[in-house]
């Protein structure tokens, strides 16, 4: 990790901006190359942070640990999550813990080591703006500008809030991802949960086993019919590969929306452990204890309105399968509604350079680099922004080595990482032969 006092006038070949898990992978798999491509990530955060707020107790990855910020395309590489056991003294007791998965806290003290040990890592440095500098970009900081040759834009996702709810943002009313860093105080309070993905699941089992104190009541609202479990069978697990990947980027746009919506359980639903443990507790709960009505689970209702009053806020609810509305009182909103990408404050100055779609969306070529307007040729890769172009895969950690690989690849002009893989068990389409991997010569233009 750099000190972000050291010649922040330096050009590089590669540069990075935000240090989530997309562009980290990237700076570890660059580590190594220096000499040849020399490359800065900033971040402005002092430390490396995943979404703090979420990072509760019970709440589990749903990626396995070997899909981490390097192993898949470089398994000897010292940022592995298995080197982080082995370094950190853990590996014999983490192995004897029967769990196939890891707690999200664990993954992402995980990501903080690997963060903190690089050599072009720099923290503490926000981007006030970043503009064309001859075939490359200027970045300006507080610190001083830099210039680099390739540009490589990892910012993540905004707290997505519904806009009936977004005039009471605020000490009673928030987004979930601010949860573990408020630790708020909900004893004797009545809480309404909108949102019934993972995130629902684990603030729901959060509050019903006390974290925050005893609660007076909780409503679970959800549009979604049902607690839906994640769809995790192995043949599901065939989109998280990169020739699935590959075709889905050729695709009609028209078929691309048509699979992601029935895709969605592959990406967005609750684990099957979340729901056999929710299960239990309200079983235990309702029917051995008795315990008196405490909690409601509201599937098929969208949130449509909500008021405040001297004593809290009433939400309003819509019935998906008969229309009827209803009302829910509650002290305290938590929102677990998601998450939305769009184009992040620093390139601002840049969007007149950036060919968007009618939705403000940037147009991503198979190695992640966004198209340019006529008249500019500036390579510019992003992160996480093209789920319209990459599918599902794009926001998970799944492919995360594979996805930076293939820019460093991209970027480097010849392979600096061997990212050829092997065709998957289904055959996504009937072709003549196994599908190919993008050919660099086809996207040069751009």
């Amino acid at each position: 990790m750099r000190n972000k006092d050291v010649v922040m006038t330096r050009h590089y070949s590669v540069l990075g901006v935000g240090l989530g898990p997309f562009n980290l992978s990237a700076a570890a798999l660059l580590a190594p190359h220096t000499q040849t491509i020399s490359s800065l990530f900033v971040e402005q955060k002092p430390r490396f942070a995943w979404h703090p707020g979420l990072l509760l107790d019970d709440a589990k990855m749903q990626t396995s640990y070997l899909k981490d910020m390097v192993t898949a395309v470089d398994p000897t590489s010292p940022y592995t999550f298995i080197n982080y056991l082995v370094k950190t003294k853990k590996f014999y007791p983490f192995t004897a813990r029967g769990e196939q998965t890891v707690s999200r806290l664990e993954f992402s003290d995980y990501m903080a080591w690997v963060a903190h040990q690089l050599p072009n890592t720099q923290f503490d440095t926000p981007v006030v703006d970043i503009t064309p500098h001859g075939s490359g970009f200027a970045v300006n900081t507080p610190h001083g500008q830099l210039t680099c040759d390739h540009l490589i834009i990892g910012t993540g996702t905004q707290p997505f809030m519904p806009d009936c709810a977004e005039p009471f943002v605020g000490e009673q009313v928030f987004h979930a991802s601010e949860l573990a860093l408020r630790q708020p105080d909900l004893r004797g309070k009545k809480v309404a949960i909108v949102g019934g993905g993972q995130t629902g699941a684990d603030v729901f089992q959060h509050l019903f086993d006390d974290e925050l104190g005893k609660v007076a009541h909780i409503d679970w609202i959800s549009r979604r019919p049902n607690l839906q479990g994640l769809d995790e069978n192995p043949f599901t697990d065939q989109y998280f590969m990169p020739d699935y990947a590959e075709q889905f980027h050729g695709l009609d746009p028209k078929v691309k929306h048509t699979q992601l919506a029935q895709q969605k359980l592959a990406s967005d639903g609750i684990t099957e452990n979340c729901l056999q443990g929710l299960y239990q507790r309200l079983y235990h709960d309702k029917y051995v204890r008795r315990s008196p009505s405490w909690w409601r689970l509201l599937p098929g209702q969208t949130l449509t309105g909500m008021q405040s009053h001297p004593s809290g806020y009433q939400l309003t609810t819509t019935a998906t399968l008969t229309g009827d509305s209803a009302t829910v009182d509650a002290d305290v909103v938590i929102l677990c509604t998601g998450f939305s990408r769009a184009l992040p404050q620093c390139l601002d100055t840049l969007r007149d350079c950036l060919e968007l779609d009618d939705k403000g969306r940037p147009s991503v070529n198979a190695h992640y680099r966004v198209k340019m307007r006529e008249g500019y040729s500036q390579a510019l890769y992003m992160m996480n922004v093209g789920t319209h172009c990459h599918g599902i895969i794009e926001p998970q950690l799944s492919l995360a080595a594979w996805r930076a690989a293939t820019i460093i690849n991209a970027i480097n002009g010849t392979p600096l990482y061997d990212i050829a893989h092997h065709h998957g068990l289904l055959d996504w389409a009937l072709t003549a032969s196994s599908p190919a991997t993008p050919k660099m010569q086809k996207v040069a233009g751009w």
